[in-house]
């Protein structure tokens, strides 16, 4: 008689730092992540004031659909100190709008990854200087492309429009574009450097106080306290164009990430 022993599975070997580095800047990743960031703008408006932000920062819960797809969901929630946007006014602070975007995306490639679909963005501002009481919508598109090596370079592109017709003049509304290059460099044992601007554009603003163009970038390092990764980065960059009087004229960001893998 012959005895076979049955096979036992092994548990697969976690990620290295590195690979949970170029993973986090995936906007399409199949990690969990929960980032929260701390974002200072400076030089902002008639009184040269720093605007303050802390936000839930692009947090992704990723839903396996099939064998074949996968959905994205990216999640924005800001709290602000807005300073006044004109002399004689006061500050306000608050919870801004949020927004999640679903990324429908195939679960298999090589080297280059895509996603697609809607943006929603909620009525969830407690402030007119703080974002707009309606509900808005849009497409999205995410790509990235990663290899073995050290360089990751991704983006993301989405517009949202508001629902429903506000009155004529009122600035209760939104028409936003939001274009994100993403391009790091990853070190060994977690350190990595980025550029990942946020470059928008209110189309319902003047021309000349439409688009807020950052030029930088930033340091970090992803470390892991007991078996948990989390990713430490610290961010600055300068607005080369920014709405005349009003957008900060440089910030600067720290940024802690909890990475989970499914």
């Amino acid at each position: 008689m012959v005895c076979a022993a049955p096979a036992v599975a092994q548990p697969a070997a976690p990620m290295s730092l590195r690979d949970l580095a170029k993973e986090s800047e995936n906007p399409v990743t199949r990690l969990y992540t929960i980032p929260i960031r701390y974002e200072a703008g400076f030089d902002y408006g008639p009184t040269d004031a720093t605007k303050s932000t802390l936000e839930l920062d692009q947090a992704v819960v990723p839903f396996r659909l099939s064998d074949d797809w996968s959905l994205i969901a990216r999640t924005k929630f800001p709290y602000i100190w807005e300073p006044p946007k004109k002399t004689g006014q006061g500050w306000q602070n608050g919870l801004g709008n949020a927004y999640t975007t679903l990324f429908l995306s195939p679960e298999y490639g090589r080297e280059f990854f895509w996603g697609i679909g809607p943006v929603v963005y909620f009525p969830t501002a407690t402030g007119s200087n703080l974002g707009v009481n309606k509900w808005g919508s849009g497409p999205s598109v995410a790509f990235v492309w990663k290899d073995g090596g050290p360089w990751l370079v991704a983006g993301v592109v989405n517009n949202i429009w508001s629902f429903g017709g506000p009155p004529q003049g009122s600035t209760d509304k939104t028409n936003s574009l939001l274009v994100n290059p993403i391009v790091g460099y990853h070190f060994g044992k977690g350190w990595f450097v980025h550029s990942s601007p946020n470059i928008t554009s209110n189309w319902d603003d003047a021309p000349g106080k439409r688009w807020t163009v950052p030029v930088g970038g930033g340091i970090g390092k992803v470390v892991r306290i007991g078996s948990q990764p989390i990713k430490l980065a610290l961010d600055c960059y300068d607005n080369v164009v920014h709405p005349q009087s009003t957008g900060p004229v440089w910030s600067a960001m720290l940024t802690v990430t909890l990475l989970f893998t499914r």
